[in-house]
């Protein structure tokens, strides 16, 4: 149902903006995408994706590497393998990381008392996997930050979240993971004492974007139009 998990929008220009994430950066809602009934709005999408935006104000080349429903994993293995293609003399590369627990961020994690701790964990293990590209990478200028879930206290991300900067203010309080699905999956094998305070933090965390003005009221609450305009200026004032 993904028409185009990897897009490049280049012109031969000495700069190229790559932006990487899961369905908030790929655009999922924009116009009349809906990827999980198979829409893709390609032309819409990919003018007011806020990757578009960003790459129009800086008048750079642009690659878009995002899939809606993939992991920080995957994303981040996807990164290790392009960045070495690149030709462009300057490159801005913005990572927004989803949430934790999804799919491949799972495997092989050692048994944890909780799943709070196994989630710290996991999202340790994306930041060391980010460390590792930088230090490969040292000329690329990265920035580093969270969609609607909280960062664990680290030098790498940037002060606000996606959803922080839509609703304008502070909400961080340790959610890592969101969607139940995920939830559940992480409990298939053995059930973890602190599922429930887990959930009640994820059903918090989903009430917030139903409230937020610039979140659509489906799925993983997709940002508005507005709620990319808003992202690109935030990214915008970190470069």
């Amino acid at each position: 149902m993904i028409n185009n998990p990897y897009y490049a929008h280049t012109s031969g220009r000495d700069t190229v903006l790559i932006t990487v994430g899961d369905s908030w950066t790929y655009g999922d809602s924009l116009g009349n995408t809906k990827v999980r009934n198979g829409l893709d709005d390609t032309d819409y999408r990919l003018t007011h994706v806020y990757g578009y935006l960003t790459s129009q104000q800086l008048g750079s080349d642009w690659i878009n590497l995002a899939l809606p429903g993939g992991s920080n994993t995957l994303m981040l293995d996807w990164l290790s393998a392009l960045l070495p293609t690149v030709e462009h003399k300057i490159v801005i590369c913005t990572i927004t990381l989803t949430e934790s627990g999804r799919h491949e961020d799972v495997y092989n994690l050692a048994k944890h008392p909780t799943q709070q701790a196994a989630l710290t964990t996991i999202v340790n293990s994306t930041y060391n996997k980010i460390r590792n590209i930088k230090s490969r990478h040292p000329t690329i200028k990265f920035v580093v930050a969270h969609n609607f879930t909280d960062p664990v206290p680290n030098e790498l991300t940037c002060e606000r979240s996606w959803l922080e900067v839509m609703l304008e203010k502070k909400i961080s309080n340790s959610t890592h993971l969101a969607v139940s699905e995920y939830i559940e999956q992480m409990n298939s094998k053995h059930r973890y004492p602190d599922v429930l305070e887990v959930i009640d933090r994820a059903e918090k965390r989903i009430t917030l974007m139903d409230n937020c003005a610039h979140c659509n009221k489906e799925d993983s609450r997709h940002p508005t139009e507005q709620g990319h305009v808003l992202w690109s200026k935030y990214i915008m004032a970190q470069l």
